[in-house]
């Protein structure tokens, strides 16, 4: 047996699709279950005017079932062998008789045979809930505050097989009945749930997500030009239409002098059309899309090509005026842009990058410190041109394509655009993006701008991966508490940075799980986040080897020289004192691999330091078994844990093996 439930509404805004087309089925699976209603399947989906889900193998009613009821011990249920009023209270509560009890571990029991209810009558309980258990981005009121929900209802279909399931929300009785296209449709009746798309499509609405998305990629195509399929801007014209229909539009050939960006910018991402090229190059033509049948006489058409041509004059009209002024001009300007509330202007940002980004430039030998500090000096200029005002979207591509213009080095211009980049792309552009980046993270936790739980408005996470994806491609080895010291004093705010390294820290172990390294690895290293280079390094090479037998021996015996030094915090000892044959062996053994660790390391071959540490394995077993460290002598006893710290901070160069888990050791 099937069940349907659309809910039709108010056109929904693009952003609220990805979290309802995410909830939907798993809500409605959730509420299936707490019902204990079986079902063979769960469908949801969504138009810019409906929400609807489809249930299959649906049962007639709920299984019968036994329950369990527990009551009071024995001995105060029965007094002389009658019952007291506790047991008769707890019979009177689920009207039950003295014929059921039953007496089990010293208490009284009931059991009682609960009949499954119809499911037609436990529908409408799971549809109110299903509809409530939805969370939205931005929810509306109406009704004077007493409804809200993602936006407006005016109606809700609701069907079990061929039968209406009764029930009322948002002051709306269920029916059989919804509505077609809001403009071109009529009101429907749905006698049976498998006519329901079929029904709707006759009145212009694709229920399907991806047949409405086949549809738009069906339409983009002109014979001789290559369309700009772009699956973002495909799925958001599937969004805000239910029956998309492409337009074929042209805007005035003047405007192709406009660079490509603008004009892309201006088509795509301000109206929602497709742009199309010719050898590469930008054309006139555009491929836009309405909601509804054919249009023709051609309104919407002209509609299209109006929008698009006035907003390329307006394009053409700011760009011409930006390439009158200069980045020195626009630099002034951003004295008076406010960066951010305690942390100064635009201006004052940009005199931070330069500072940050040329000692990250000292760490890592990066030679053009000329170009390093011209990139950082103009790398926000452009945010007070007057096309970027116009279109925020082009902030840097704008500062590229002005750059080139006016003849500043070509490793420059694309450094002010590749600073954007969510990934990492030219050395230069990362040097500064990832120096705007830290600055921003460590500015917001002077502040008190902590993310928390889901909350990140400042994208503070993404600049912590940001800024270790660049370490890791470019093979940077930085100094990341320096630069977060540094960071800091150029900002003079007082405030304690131990929770920033705390989220330094996790955000380097969960950018290693994100490329490939094993979770325990991950914590391995985690603690060598402040220079990133060697623990990326390190969990690669151990990453190869964390099965090996080798190592997983050599785990188990760090581990009992970790817990024995724990609370040991010197290094210094007396070897005249440590005399047994077991720890002259390890000592010996361990400045020989020593050497071989600390040269590897010096080279960043971790593959050979973990091979060196591994020759120490047989040494620590032995020195365990024959050893007794924690000698009632002080002076003994001192220096065995003072050498035996020494071997754990080799160790710990390297990895804290103690992470690895204990899975792996068997």
């Amino acid at each position: 047996m099937k069940a349907l439930l659309e809910i039709y509404l108010e056109d929904l805004p693009p952003s609220e699709f990805p979290s309802l087309l995410d909830q939907m089925k798993e809500r409605m699976e959730n509420v299936l279950k707490e019902k204990e209603l079986e079902f063979s399947g769960v469908e949801s989906g969504m138009t810019v005017r409906r929400l609807y889900i489809k249930i299959d193998g649906l049962p007639k009613k709920q299984p019968n079932k036994v329950i369990e009821r527990k009551g009071p011990p024995e001995n105060i249920a029965y007094k002389d062998g009658k019952p007291t009023k506790a047991l008769e209270g707890f019979l009177k509560k689920f009207n039950a008789s003295i014929k059921d009890v039953v007496l089990k571990d010293g208490y009284v029991y009931i059991f009682q045979d609960i009949k499954g209810k119809e499911t037609k009558y436990i529908l409408p309980e799971v549809f109110v809930k299903f509809i409530k258990s939805l969370n939205f981005r931005k929810p509306m009121k109406w009704a004077n505050g007493e409804y809200s929900f993602v936006r407006p209802v005016h109606g809700v279909l609701a069907l079990f097989d061929d039968e209406v399931v009764d029930f009322e929300i948002f002051g709306i009785k269920s029916s059989n009945k919804t509505i077609g296209h809001r403009f071109f449709g009529a009101e429907v009746t749905i006698g049976k749930i498998d006519e329901y798309e079929d029904k709707l499509f006759d009145e212009f609405v694709i229920v399907s997500l991806k047949r409405r998305i086949e549809k738009i990629k069906e339409q983009l195509f002109i014979e001789g030009y290559t369309i700009d399929m772009d699956e973002k801007l495909i799925k958001e014209v599937a969004y805000l239409t239910e029956f998309p229909r492409a337009v074929v539009g042209k805007f005035d050939e003047k405007y192709l002098s406009l660079p490509q960006e603008v004009i892309i910018t201006t088509v795509k991402h301000h109206e929602r059309t497709f742009a199309t090229f010719k050898s590469g190059k930008i054309t006139q033509v555009f491929i836009g899309f309405q909601d509804g049948p054919d249009d023709p006489e051609g309104n919407i058409k002209r509609g299209f090509e109006r929008v698009i041509n006035a907003r390329l004059e307006d394009a053409r009209y700011y760009f011409e005026k930006d390439l009158k002024s200069s980045f020195e001009k626009w630099n002034e300007q951003l004295k008076g842009m406010i960066f951010q509330k305690e942390l100064g202007t635009l201006y004052d940002k940009v005199l931070r990058i330069g500072k940050i980004s040329l000692e990250m430039a000292r760490q890592v030998d990066y030679k053009k410190l000329d170009l390093l500090e011209r990139a950082a000096m103009i790398s926000k200029a452009d945010i007070a041109s007057k096309v970027v005002y116009e279109f925020p979207e082009l902030q840097g591509v704008m500062g590229r394509i002005y750059a080139l213009k006016w003849g500043e080095d070509e490793e420059v211009a694309w450094a002010l655009e590749e600073q954007y980049c969510d990934k990492p792309k030219g050395e230069l552009g990362s040097l500064i993006g990832s120096a705007d980046r830290l600055d921003t993270i460590v500015g917001n936790f002077l502040t008190g701008n902590l993310p928390k739980g889901s909350k990140d408005p400042y994208g503070l996470r993404g600049k912590a991966d940001y800024i270790y994806a660049s370490v890791d491609k470019f093979k940077w080895n930085i100094d990341l508490e320096k630069l977060i010291d540094i960071a800091k004093s150029l900002l003079e705010i007082e405030g304690n940075l131990n929770d920033l390294r705390n989220f330094m820290k996790n955000r380097f172990r969960l950018y290693l799980e994100g490329i490939g390294i094993e979770w325990d690895v991950a914590r391995a290293v985690e603690h060598l986040w402040e220079q990133p280079l060697r623990g990326i390094s390190s969990a690669k090479a151990l990453n190869e080897i964390i099965n090996s037998k080798d190592l997983i021996d050599l785990r188990v015996g760090f581990e009992r020289v970790h817990n024995m030094v724990a609370k040991h915090d010197s290094m210094e000892y007396e070897g005249a004192l440590l005399k047994e044959d077991a720890e002259v062996s390890l000592i010996n053994k361990f400045y020989e691999v020593k050497e071989k660790v600390l040269k590897a390391l010096e080279n960043f071959d971790y593959e050979k330091a973990y091979q060196s540490l591994i020759e120490l394995k047989p040494y620590i077993d032995r020195y365990f078994d024959e050893v007794f460290v924690m000698v009632n002598r002080e002076d003994i006893r001192k220096s065995r844990l003072g050498f035996l710290k020494n071997v754990d901070n080799l160790f710990m160069k390297v990895a804290d093996l103690t992470q690895i888990s204990k899975e792996r050791v068997i």
